[in-house]
């Protein structure tokens, strides 16, 4: 500033004592947060760190509290507004914003919302370009969960999720929903389908919820549809606590016919042994049970493809770990940052795998055997380790008969200290093998009893076709048809905070080095000088007419792409639910009644 000023007035019982060093930040003429402070604060509640914390973070970063720059009241009051300027247009409205940013960056993403009559949004379902993925590859048993609400709104979270190749938990899809009607899951159900080009699962499991039951008949009738067997225990404890008092059986018979008969006649003998022993045949939720025993009981879960799964504990598995950060207090905005770290987890935990499958050689317990030096080099390690599980119990096997015709073998196998007998018919010329006791039907890997017969036969590998693709090493490496996941091409005009995340790490590891000595220290500060100057000149130029006419030509393009759309008016509210019947997820209830099931 240039010329002269001329002091009118001096009032000096005005005037304050001049604050020393260290009291200088509280002034509000020196509180400003910078763009740069504004991105670690917003990149810490992302995170979930609580104010205070980051604000100590951010502190001991610069050296202390006087050299921040700005208050723990600056950093509360920013995030406050923040939140306001994000849903100035309503919760509806910050829904909209957050998938379109989706959209932009990265294009795959899917998104649907369901309105009412009013045009407030119910329904909502999404699947980003890593889910539509992952279904491609392993979408062939599901699991479906929707018994956790997710904030003060009471809207039930639904996660579809299933197994990758290393047996891991991976997600496909979530929703949040206004109710649990018929209707609503019938939305649901499409909304899926068509996210993931109509390629049905080939079985789901989900729990006892009769209008869940009800849409899945009438979307994806041809889709085995099984009961969680979690659920289904605790609603024989609720149902069924009288006859579990003292020194009663009932909870063990129970699980012996969900779990203890391979054949249909033994379940069957076993059922009305239950009935007849605690007198309840004409108890009615054994009747309603007993009605659906094919979606629970293992003897007819034999029929389908199940992976294993007898539970829908994988999705809420997956709810546990969104609960173990959410509260019914948390908002929308941060609903979906938390969301995106449960998923991003997953996915890193199979990156983990994928390290220790590169990292270690698996231990062979029979290092002589063809058969497990082959599957080893092809299955993930969790999946070998499972087959070898298998191979350790063919030695408990014998062949109690057996009857060759040509080139078919038919073998009854029998094992140690267990009384059932095995079925195993194998045809030597065209490498074709089955097993009475269905397992590599349903899980995927042969049993114990087929690896008995190959041993007698003198079989050295096990043949291609008993090698499931989605269990081995290589299940990323086909292409899916299904899937049309465009490669996304980086915008070159990033976000500020696609930059600073872009730049910092290269930043970091700068100043780290140059802190080693005080030669490299001084070269650094001088760079520094140099380049703040720099930036300061480059930040005071014009912004050019050409930037300006982009914006606008942007901001045209926006307004017409928008034209004639619905207009969405709100997020639809409905009250908690009071009294409800339905049984919540094991992640709500306590340690007890887990122990009282697995006991």
């Amino acid at each position: 500033m240039c010329g002269k000023l001329i002091v009118h007035d001096f009032e000096e019982e005005h005037n304050h004592i001049l604050h020393i060093q260290e009291t200088t930040h509280m002034l509000s003429s020196q509180q400003k947060l910078s763009e740069a402070q504004c991105q670690q604060i917003d990149l810490a509640d992302d995170a979930g760190l609580q104010q205070r914390k980051s604000f100590d973070l951010m502190s001991k970063e610069v050296g202390g509290r006087t050299n921040l720059g700005y208050t723990r009241l600056d950093q509360k009051n920013y995030l406050r507004k923040r939140r306001q300027r994000s849903l100035v247009h309503g919760e509806a409205g910050y829904l909209l914003q957050y998938f379109q940013r989706k959209l932009v960056e990265s294009p795959p993403f899917y998104h649907a919302y369901q309105l009412d009559v009013e045009d407030q949004i119910t329904n909502v379902f999404w699947a980003d370009a890593g889910m539509l993925i992952d279904y491609g590859y392993f979408g062939d048993v599901l699991s479906l969960d929707s018994t956790y609400c997710t904030n003060s709104s009471h809207r039930p979270l639904a996660v579809f999720s299933g197994f990758n190749h290393h047996r891991r938990a991976v997600i496909f899809g979530a929703a949040l929903l206004y109710d649990e009607t018929t209707e609503s899951y019938k939305w649901l159900f499409e909304t899926f389908l068509e996210a993931h080009k109509q390629k049905r699962p080939q079985t789901i499991f989900t729990d006892q919820d009769q209008a869940m039951a009800k849409a899945l008949v009438e979307v994806i009738p041809e889709t085995y549809h099984g009961l969680c067997t979690w659920h289904l225990m605790q609603n024989g404890i609720k149902h069924l606590s009288n006859l579990m008092k003292g020194e009663s059986h009932f909870l063990s018979d129970f699980k012996k016919c969900m779990y203890g008969y391979d054949d249909e006649e033994q379940f069957e003998e076993g059922w009305r042994n239950l009935l007849e022993k605690f007198d309840v045949k004409e108890n009615t939720w054994l009747q309603r049970v007993y009605s659906v025993r094919e979606k629970w009981a293992s003897c007819y879960l034999k029929k389908a493809f199940t992976l294993g799964m007898r539970s829908t504990q994988l999705s809420e598995s997956v709810n546990a770990d969104i609960k173990s950060f959410i509260n019914v207090n948390l908002d929308l905005i941060k609903f979906f940052n938390r969301f995106e770290d449960v998923v991003e987890e997953k996915r890193y935990n199979e990156l983990k795998c994928e390290y220790e499958a590169r990292q270690k050689i698996p231990r062979l317990k029979n290092p002589y055997s063809d058969i497990l030096k082959q599957v080893s080099e092809l299955y993930t390690p969790t999946i070998f380790e499972l087959f070898q599980h298998e191979y350790e119990l063919f030695e408990a096997c014998s062949v109690k008969s057996i009857n060759v015709k040509a080139s078919l073998v038919d073998c009854v196998i029998a094992m140690v200290k267990d009384l059932g007998e095995w079925k195993v018919s194998f045809d030597l010329d065209k490498k074709i093998i089955h097993c009475s006791c269905c397992k590599f039907e349903t899980f995927g890997i042969l049993c114990c009893h087929c690896l008995r017969v190959f041993i007698h036969m003198d079989v050295k590998s096990v043949p291609e076709q008993y090698i499931l693709k989605r269990w081995t090493k290589l299940a990323r490496s086909v292409s899916l048809p299904n899937v049309s996941v465009r490669h996304v091409v980086e915008d070159a005009q990033l976000t500020s905070t696609q930059r600073r995340r872009d730049i910092c790490p290269r930043l970091m590891r700068i100043v780290d080095e140059a802190c080693r000595s005080q030669e490299t220290y001084t070269l650094l500060s001088k760079v520094t000088d140099l380049l703040d100057k720099e930036m300061l000149e480059f930040q005071n130029k014009q912004v050019s007419n050409t930037q300006v006419n982009e914006f606008l030509s942007n901001v045209i393009e926006i307004a017409r792409n928008n034209d004639g759309s619905t207009q969405v008016k709100g997020f639809k509210k409905k009250e908690g639910r009071k009294g409800s019947k339905r049984l919540k997820g094991w992640v709500d209830l306590g340690d007890w009644f887990r122990l009282l099931v697995y006991c």
